[in-house]
């Protein structure tokens, strides 16, 4: 009866090490398209993705295969379609990176010449994530960018104060010393 037990036990060790060696064809291709991503092939990283879309792996939201459809059209310079994909990403309440998808919508906007969208998006960031870090300080510092453009100084000014926070880091500083040339000191 014990070696029948061991027989047994060693069987399903097996079967489970085999179950779990087995993936699956859309884990696989999401895999493939992350590494076509990162060798740069952005076009053909998209067609994964997209397929990928259809059916996503167990572990992988949708709204991060949305993220990165937006990253790969970033990447070629397609800001519409990119913003479209990050827009898309933030619908999905399982996306695992609020902050940096809302970022990209507001920077999308900016690059597009949309500065009102931009200013708005950009400030969701610090408003909804204030735990985002650089993000924030980021998205506070491309509002300030967009407002400048604008016309908006008043708006500019606050925003690079926002963006610099204490002043420590060579960004900060610079985004201070942007906040006082925007308000004419």
């Amino acid at each position: 009866m014990r070696s029948f037990t061991t027989a047994v036990w060693f069987m399903a060790l097996l079967f489970a090490g085999t179950a779990s060696a087995v993936e699956s064809p859309a884990k696989r291709d999401y895999q493939s398209a992350n590494a076509l991503f990162q060798g740069q092939q952005y076009r053909e990283a998209l067609i994964l993705y997209q397929k990928v879309l259809s059916a996503p792996p167990a572990e992988v939201s949708a709204g991060d295969i949305h993220r990165r459809i937006g990253d790969a059209y970033f990447r070629i310079g397609d800001f519409h379609s990119a913003l479209g994909a990050y827009r898309s990403a933030l619908a999905d309440p399982k996306l695992t990176d609020k902050a940096q998808s809302q970022y990209w919508v507001g920077f999308c906007c900016f690059l597009l010449g949309r500065d009102a969208e931009a200013v708005t998006e950009l400030l969701k960031v610090p408003q909804r994530y204030p735990d985002a870090g650089a993000w924030g300080s980021t998205a506070y510092y491309w509002a300030a960018r967009a407002s400048e453009r604008m016309g908006r100084k008043d708006l500019s000014a606050e925003y690079y104060r926002k963006a610099g926070g204490s002043g420590r880091s060579t960004q900060g500083k610079f985004a201070l010393q942007k906040a006082d040339a925007a308000k004419g000191k």
